[in-house]
């Protein structure tokens, strides 16, 4: 007889979690720069931008995150995806210059370097870009003061379930 499940992962980073009240918007990916799915974007100039470790961006400018589209996106996909439980490993991106798909409000899987509780706050470290939900050292990182910890990591990833509760930019 086979072993049923009972505890399921949270899926591959940028992956919309739940789909109620979801807001996804489309815009360009206006930097040079390939931006992963369940990375954090910002409002650019000409589009949307990655988190900058050089000159990085303050939560005013927060919009939201990359996420999939299944229909949108099969080619940017890698073929072999996996997450090594550091945050690290193929998730596949939004190449620079293609027209990608940012939740501005619902849940979404990201990617987190330390696990936090539930309720918990949502922040980039400067230093590296990767989200965090410890504070660290004053100044060192950007909270994402309308992002916050649904559930925490799994046990199959280093995917926790974040939920952005309000629109940043409108």
């Amino acid at each position: 007889m086979g072993k049923v499940l009972q505890i399921f992962g949270h899926g591959q980073p940028g992956s919309i979690s739940r789909s109620v009240d979801d807001i996804v918007i489309s815009i360009r990916n206006a930097s040079d720069k390939d931006i992963a799915f369940g990375a954090p974007v910002f409002l650019g100039d000409d589009g949307a931008e990655p988190f900058s470790t050089a000159n990085p961006q303050d939560f005013t400018t927060f919009l939201g995150f990359a996420v999939r589209v299944a229909d949108k996106t099969p080619d940017t996909y890698p073929q072999g995806q996996f997450n090594d439980g550091a945050g690290e490993g193929e998730v596949g991106c939004w190449k620079a210059g293609d027209v990608m798909e940012v939740l501005v409000r619902g849940s979404v899987a990201i990617p987190l370097s330390a696990t936090g509780s539930p309720g918990g706050n949502v922040y980039i470290r400067k230093s590296d870009g990767k989200l965090t939900a410890s504070a660290g050292a004053s100044g060192s990182s950007v909270l994402l003061e309308n992002v916050r910890i649904r559930r925490s990591r799994d046990a199959f990833s280093s995917c926790c379930e974040a939920v952005v509760n309000k629109r940043n930019i409108i």
